[in-house]
Parts: C-alpha cells; structure tokens; sequence
C-alpha cells in the first residue's frame, strides 16, 4: 500500500513521516471551509491525483490536525467509497480507498468531507458588548505539487467580519460573494511546492442577542442619560486637563507588553497588520536575535502568529 500524507490543517507543527509523495501530483485542489456558530466546521476537498510513481497506489491518505474530526462521506471519480479516519497523537489521518488500483501516470477525482469541533475558537464577547467574536485558521503545507489550489472560507450565517481586528482577513482575498445568509471568501494559489506553505487567518463577530436585548431596557436608557450628563460635565470641567495629557502622552500604549514588545506590535500595525521578519528587523533598530526573542514571548500569548512564505517568515498580528 502506498500512502500519500497532505497535512490539510495544521494548527500546531509537526514532524511528517511520508512514502513517495513526490511520486504524487495534486492538480487542482479545492477546499472549502464552512463555520457554523456552535464551533462546528464542515471541510470539503475535491482533489484530482496523478500517480507519477514507479507502483500503483489503492488507498490515499490525508492528514488533517484536528483531534475532533469524523470523516462525513467519501467519493472517488463520483463513486461512493470506503473510508475511514485514525486518530493519532496530534493529529487525524484521513484514508480513502480507491475502488482500483491507481496505476502509473494514471489520475483521478478524489472527495471527502470532514467534521471538527477545533478549528475556530469559542465566541467570546467583543469590546463591544452587542457582538461576539471568533476566528478561524487554516494551514496547508503540502507534501507534494500543488496547482490551481483554491480555498474558500464561509462564515457562519448573519456572520460579519470582526470591527475589532486590525486585520479580519489574511493575507487579502481574490474574491468574495454572499447567499444573502452568509459571506464567503475565496483565495487562489497558482503553485505550492512542499515546503511552503499558506495560512488563512478569518476573524468575525456575530450579534450578541442577550446583550442586546438587555440595551433596550428602560433601566438602560435611563443608565445611559445619566451617564451621559454626568460624562459631559465631568468633560466640562476636566475636558481640558485630559487632553493636554494625552498630547503629552503621545501614542497609546499596548496592555501588558514590554516597551520593546510594543515597539513591534506599533511597527505591524503601520505595516497593516503583518510584515516579514526581515522588516522588523530593519524598522525596529534591533537585532535579529532581540527581534526574535520578542516575537517567541508575543506568540507564547497569542499576540502574533509567524509562517513560513517561500524563505521568508510573515508576522502577523493577531491582537485586537
């Protein structure tokens, strides 16, 4: 049996242990990813393999880094077929039987369909009480060519793009359209070769309908006048002392984080949201091994996410 390994999401590094994935062309390949607001995320891959190997292939694997993840349908050149999904220690290993034997400069049509419960964060409330946020990441590192690789994200229904990210969506999308209850967005991927990589990063906020409902109270409005009047005359009196000290002031400063810390989170946040390492290398003034020693503090608390582009690694901010 000869096995082809496509890490499909890969929250976490992880060494790969394959056979013959060279011998294997993925051309093109699409998934879709679609969210739904109790956690639950549906990944669909349509894939069309060619075995450029030497021997035939009669099963494909994928492996996907969810440990929460069930396998929905599989089908190969239309046909329903067996499949089944082992879950390992840090990740989940997708296998798809073909019908007949896959022979040598032969291809074929490959679909499955996955369930996972831990591919978005739960919904936490936003710096604005009426909404909730979320996000959602998505790795792929392919053990083999990759052509005309599109990925498509959906958010959940009534879903919109989080107000309190910087930057909501990354890297930018070719294309983006709506069913009227959802919004999709859509990345193309000429060619990806093994060793690099794409990630997708979508952060969106849903209404907070309890929130919301408790606003309309009488007690609320009532809450609000009085703070209001009572805001504008502490404004009135004060007004002008707060604003001399935030001119004083100057920049507004990041929570909990070093001065250093802060000098890199300023540089991504000029940059709009994301930069290669080699920028703030350059931008900051330091050196490359104060820079990424910060950066390792700033990823440990979810401040930043690194990723390999080319030769290259993108710094992206992911704070709010």
């Amino acid at each position: 049996m000869t096995v082809l390994s496509v890490p499909l999401v890969l929250p976490a590094r992880a060494d790969f242990q394959t056979a013959q994935v060279d011998d294997i062309l993925l051309d093109p390949v699409n998934i879709k990813a679609v969210m739904f607001t109790d956690g639950v995320t549906l990944v669909t891959v349509d894939a069309h393999v060619t075995n450029l190997g030497p021997s035939g292939l009669d099963t494909l694997s994928f492996r996907v880094d969810s440990l929460d993840a069930n396998i929905l349908s599989s089908t190969v050149n239309g046909t329903t077929t067996g499949s089944y999904v082992n879950t390992l220690d840090r990740y989940t290993e997708v296998v798809v039987s073909l019908p007949t034997t896959l022979e040598t400069n032969e291809s074929t049509w490959v679909h499955f369909g996955v369930r996972a419960l831990d591919l978005q964060s739960g919904l936490v409330p936003g710096s604005d009480p009426t909404h909730l946020v979320s996000d959602f990441i998505f790795y792929i590192r392919p053990l083999s060519p990759v052509f005309n690789f599109t990925f498509t994200a959906v958010l959940p229904d009534g879903a919109l793009l989080s107000e309190d990210s910087v930057v909501p969506l990354f890297p930018k999308t070719d294309s983006n359209y709506t069913d009227g209850n959802s919004l999709s967005f859509v990345w193309f991927t000429p060619t990806l070769y093994p060793g690099q990589e794409r990630v997708f990063i979508v952060k969106y906020q849903l209404p907070n309908f309890d929130a919301a409902s408790l606003g309309t109270s009488q007690f609320t409005v009532l809450a609000v006048l009085l703070l209001g009047m009572a805001g504008g005359a502490v404004l009135t009196v004060f007004g002008p002392r707060v604003y001399q000290r935030i001119r004083r002031i100057g920049k507004i400063r990041f929570v909990g984080v070093t001065t250093e810390e802060e000098d890199i989170l300023e540089v991504l946040r000029e940059k709009g949201g994301s930069c290669s390492q080699k920028v703030l290398y350059r931008e900051s003034g330091m050196s490359q091994a104060k820079v990424s020693i910060i950066l390792n503090n700033l990823e440990e608390r979810g401040l930043v996410r690194r990723f390999r582009e080319g030769r290259e690694n993108i710094v992206h901010l992911m704070e709010t």
